[in-house]
Formats: structure tokens, sequence, C-alpha cells
């Protein structure tokens, strides 16, 4: 009898035991109150860890602050272990904030689910008994209070939750469709919600970025499931300019250069197509005192594309080439009229056609999109922020949003759509605090993530060419001669590398090319050439990830060969020619693909030295990249 009375009382105690297990109250205060020894981060952690502990404790003090949890941590993983946890301690209390929760299309799809498991352990419907659920909101930011929540099944009271600096809270009745007001913001915010009607109103922003946007971006361009890589780009480069105009002579000077290029390609597992035009024109005036005079324009129009067809990594390949020149100028000699290049002679006009077939390995993409999604994943991890790794649904749905943003002037609508994402889907891990909202910022505009190459193509393809060159006697032949126009087949070999090191700060890429003239005449040249060049550029980056530039040095090797049997000095080398050269450089960014470059380089051609410098500078924009 005595034995058994003991085990009557070690059941009897061993609810309390257990609920004593964990310090209720300390897990409480350390929800509420961030402890000053304890930076945000730390807090942010230890908060989570006893959101599960208060689940786990079976306790009835840990309801409403669960039930507080859930209705205003919509932006940390803690609002969703809250979620978890109400079903896990089983009080009809969290009825109706759990369906609430299901009701509100503005919550997470996971918190919405996890609401419905909690209703279901809970034996509750998903819709409260009195009317529609609408979907009240709480004016942003994490609340500190520990207001309550009433049954409100057909009917009851509820009360919020104040927050710290000065929100108020006010109960209200909540029969089918009652007015709530409450959860007023930190500073001050007040945020109205009317349950039974689903209506919302109000709110001072609760978050450094006030209120949740939407994730939805228009002009997103449409990618199928089996895209691997695709970009879109344009870019403008103008050259030298000048204009000056004499007023005592009334003559005028001008220079300029300017050149533009479209491109645009889509890689796909089984096919690839690719294409380029561009445009590049140099136009002057020059009017020295006396008779002489120069005027010119010089405009080259040229585009190319290419067809891929995939068979694991061997692939066929068709290419097309044209390029054509005109160039109309005017020159009148200081004193001699009979030196003076005016009329027909003025004017010129080359044209070139290429089509190749042939076969490859491998393929070569551009991984910048893919790099920019990498450093995202690398901040928020280092911050302590990343609830899990960025999925290739997710990585797909920030590249398209930046692609569909691109041409914006500002960037704060990539910073709200991507951290909008990154929330809905998970992975971003409460409100961003200003040194991640920064961070987050200079990965959406670092200027060094376009066209990184990364992977292995090598191609060997026949090429059938036509060439038109002047004829400016009009004889109807092509005054350069007949191996240097008409028709021309040539056999092509290429080959391109790229690869990203060291965290994406570090690129070593290269190229080759090797070609053979077929099928000459008797007396036609047979002209050879091949060349390759390598390149390492290391990206420099600022204390919170500001991208600054990036060091280059490149090295390149060329040769060939002329071979023409009317060369007196053929067998002897004369018709030969080498060129090494080499170049160190660095580019100093200044915004998505514009820049400002100054290089040194020296070079060996032919057995002539060159020593020299480069400044160079760029413009582009409507940058639009994607790699899985």
């Amino acid at each position: 009898m005595r034995a058994l009375i003991c085990l009557l009382l070690i059941a009897v105690a061993m609810p309390t035991v257990y609920a004593q297990g964990s310090d209720v109250p300390a897990l409480i205060k350390l929800i509420e109150n961030q402890p000053n020894d304890m930076d945000r981060s730390t807090w942010k952690e230890k908060r989570r860890d006893a959101a599960r502990k208060l689940a786990q404790s079976k306790d009835k003090r840990a309801v409403p602050v669960l039930v507080n949890l859930a209705e205003t941590e919509t932006f940390d993983i803690i609002g969703d272990i809250a979620i978890e946890g109400l079903g896990t301690l089983k009080d009809q209390a969290a009825v109706p904030v759990l369906q609430r929760i299901v009701g509100d299309v503005s919550r997470d799809k996971s918190s919405r689910d996890l609401a419905r498991k909690a209703l279901g352990k809970l034996g509750a419907p998903e819709t409260p008994a009195g009317g529609g659920t609408g979907s009240a909101t709480t004016g942003g930011g994490a609340t500190t209070g520990g207001g309550t929540t009433g049954p409100k099944t057909g009917g009851g009271t509820g009360s919020g939750s104040a927050t710290t600096g000065g929100g108020t809270t006010t109960t209200g009745p909540k029969t089918g469709g009652g007015a709530v007001t409450g959860g007023g913001t930190t500073g001050g915010g007040v945020s109205t919600g009317l349950e039974g009607g689903g209506t919302i109103s109000g709110g001072g922003g609760g978050g450094l970025l006030g209120e949740t946007k939407g994730t939805e971006v228009e002009g997103k361009p449409e990618l199928g499931d089996d895209i691997i890589a695709a970009s879109d780009r344009l870019t403008f480069v103008a050259g030298t300019a000048g204009l000056a105009y004499d007023t005592a002579r009334g003559q005028l000077d001008f220079d300029a250069a300017a050149a533009g290029l479209y491109a645009k390609r889509v890689e796909a597992e089984t096919r690839a197509f690719g294409l380029n035009l561009g445009a590049d024109v140099v136009a002057g005036v020059i009017n020295p005192d006396g008779r002489a005079h120069t005027r010119a324009v010089i405009l080259n129009v040229h585009g190319d594309g290419e067809a891929r067809f995939y068979s694991n990594k061997l692939y066929g390949i068709g290419k097309v080439a044209i390029g054509t020149a005109f160039q109309q100028f005017s020159y009148r000699h200081p004193t001699d009229a009979s030196q003076d290049v005016v009329g027909p002679d003025s004017r010129m006009f080359t044209a070139d056609f290429q089509l190749a077939l042939g076969g490859g390995y491998g393929r070569l993409i551009d991984v910048g999109g893919a790099i920019r999604v990498r450093r995202l994943a690398r901040l928020l991890d280092d911050a302590r922020a990343l609830g899990k790794p960025i999925d290739a649904a997710t990585a797909k749905n920030l590249q398209l949003t930046w692609w569909a943003l691109r041409g914006e002037r500002s960037s704060f609508r990539s910073l709200i759509a991507t951290i909008a994402i990154l929330r809905e889907a998970g992975i971003l891990l409460g409100e961003p605090n200003a040194v991640i909202t920064y961070e987050i910022l200079t990965v959406l505009r670092d200027t060094q993530l376009y066209m990184r190459p990364s992977g292995l193509d090598i191609q060997l393809v026949f090429s059938e060419g036509y060439l038109q060159r002047p004829d400016f006697d009009d004889d109807g032949t092509c005054d350069l001669g007949d191996s240097y126009c008409g028709r021309i087949e040539q056999l092509i070999a290429s080959a391109g590398y790229g690869s990203q090191l060291q965290d994406d700060k570090l690129e070593l890429s290269g190229t080759a090319y090797a070609r053979y003239r077929l099928f000459p005449g008797d007396m036609e040249p047979a002209p050879w050439a091949a060349g390759a060049t390598a390149r390492m550029r290391r990206f420099t980056y600022g204390e919170h990830g500001d991208p600054f530039g990036a060091l280059d040095l490149r090295g390149t090797i060329a040769v060939s060969s002329d071979a023409n049997p009317a060369d007196p000095c053929m067998g002897d080398g004369c018709d030969k020619s080498l060129r090494i050269e080499g170049e160190l450089g660095f580019t100093y960014w200044i915004n998505q693909a514009s820049g400002l470059r100054l290089a040194a380089q020296v070079a060996e051609d032919a057995g002539e030295l060159f020593i020299g410098a480069r400044l160079e500078a760029t413009y582009g924009l409507l940058d639009g990249t994607y790699a899985r």
C-alpha cells in the first residue's frame, strides 16, 4: 500500500516537475527583452531557441507569448516556431489566432500551412464559426508587450499587444465583424483591421523598409525550366570627340567615334543560340588655313549568330556572319588640285559573308547572375540571417527580377523586391537591419558581375565565305586580286575557358584560335594564323561589399603566314609574322557596365618593340543575365 501511494504521488507530481524543467519566466523575459550584454544577432538566435523551449514546457503561461509571436513576427522564423508550438501546447485559446493566420493571404504559405496543422492538433476548424476571416495587421515590427487573446468563436473579446515606443492597444467586440485596433509599431504607429470584413488600413511602418512589398515585378522574361543561362545586353561606347569653331575664319573642325552592340544568348540543356549586332562610326571635318580640307565618315555594320544542338557535352553547330563597311571622304590638297580625292574615288564599299558548320565539346557561359545570388547567400550567412540555403527556384526568381528592373535609374525597387522574395521563401530571417540592407544593396549594385565566364568550349568548323572588295577602276575585277576577293574556304578551330575562384573574387580565362585557308589556286596564297590569350582578373571590394575595381593581367601571342607564291622572299621566313603582347591594367567601375581603365602595355610585333599606356572609358546599360 505504501508503494502504491508513492507511485500515485510521483504520477501527480510529474507534470509539475516537467513544467519546471524550463525556467518559463526567464524564457519569456528573454523573448521580450534583448539583454544589454548580447548583440542583436545572438539575441535573435536565443529568442528562437527560447520559443521552442516554451512550446515543449507544456506551461499555460507560454500560450499568450507564443500567440503574440505568431501574430506579429511575420518576418522572422520565430513566428513559424510559435505557430507550430501552439499546436504542441494544445490550448484552445490559440484557435482564433491560428484561424486568422490561415485566412490571411498576406502571410507566407509555409506559415499558413503550419497554422492548419496546429488547428488539426487542436481539433478546430480552419475558419471561425461566427463569420468570415479577415486579415488584421499589426503595423510591422516585433512587439514586446504581453497582451492576451480571448476566445473568438461567434463572439468574445480579444486584446492586442502594445509595443515599445508608445503604441496603444484597444479592445473591441469581435462577433462576426467587430473592429479591432492594436499592434502599434515602435515609435507609436497604429494599425487597424476588421475581422470578418477582411479589410486593412493604417499602420506606421514597423520595419526598416516599411510595409512588405509583393514579389511580382512586370517584364520578367519567360525562361523554361531547361534554361541553363541567358543574357541580354545593350552597350554603347563613345571614343574621342571634339568640336571647335573658329569665328575669325568661319571654319568648323569636328571629330567623333562611337560604337554600339546588342547581344542576346540563351543556353538550354539540349540547345543554344546567340546573336550579336553592332555598328561603329567614325566621322570628322578638318579645315586648316588655306585651300586644304578633309571630310570623312566611316560606317561599319556587323552581325553574327549561331545555333547549337547538344547531346550531353557534344554539340553540332551552325554559324553565320556578315559585315559591311562604307566609307565616304573628300580630300583637297593645300596647293595641287590634281591630287584632290573627290567623286567616285572617294567612296568605298566592302562586304563579308560567311557560313560555317561543325561540331564541338562543352559550353562557356556568363555566370554573373549566379555569382550575385552566391554573394547574397554569403552575406546573409555571415550576418546569421540566412534561414536556409537559396534554392534553385528562388535563385531564378531573383535573377529574373533583377533582369526586369535593369533599366531602373535607382536600385530601390530591386532592393525591395529582393528582400520580399527572400522573406517569402523563408530565407531571410527577420527584418534586415541597416547593415544587412546596405550590404544587400551593394550586391545589387555590384558592377563586377557581368561577363563572368565559366566552363570549357572547344569547336571545329568548316567555313564558306564570300568577300567583296573595292573596284576603283570599274573593270569588273577586285583591285586586290582574286586571292583576296570572291569565295574563300577556311577550317577554323577555337577554344574558350573560364573559371571563378576564391569566392568569385579571382577569375582565370583564356581563348585560342587557329584558321587555315583551304582549296587555294596555283598562284594564290594559303594563309594561316593562330593565337592565344590568357587573362587573370582580381576583383576588389570595400569593407561592406562595395565593388571598387579590378586588377587585370593579360598575355597574348599570335602568329600568321601569308605564304604568297609570288613573293620573292618565300622560303626565307619573311612571310611569317609573330606578335607577343602583355598588359597590366586597373579598372575603376562606375555603374553596371561602365568604367574607367588605365593600363600599361608592352608588345613585340615583327621585330618591333612597342611600349605604351592606354586610358579607356565605357558606358553601358540594360544588362540582363541569368544562370542556373
